[in-house]
């Protein structure tokens, strides 16, 4: 069920979310989406559409440095 999804803490993921909504233009360019699987224990699983472009390491990579 988690197979090629990343596991983020609620904190993490709202850094996701708020890192996407910076890059949101040049990503919807890029044809990129991304899918989130949650559960009540506010884990949150992510993982890009397609890695061709961008990989999720990379982006989290990004977010360190732009969000700390």
């Amino acid at each position: 069920m988690t197979e090629g999804f990343t596991k983020m803490s609620k904190d993490e993921y709202r850094k996701f979310t708020d890192w996407i909504a910076l890059h949101g233009e040049e990503l919807y360019q890029n044809k990129i989406a991304y899918e989130t699987r949650w559960n009540s224990t506010d884990e949150f699983w992510v993982r890009l559409c397609d890695e061709n472009n961008y990989k999720l390491n990379d982006i989290m990579l990004d977010i360190d440095e732009e969000f700390c």
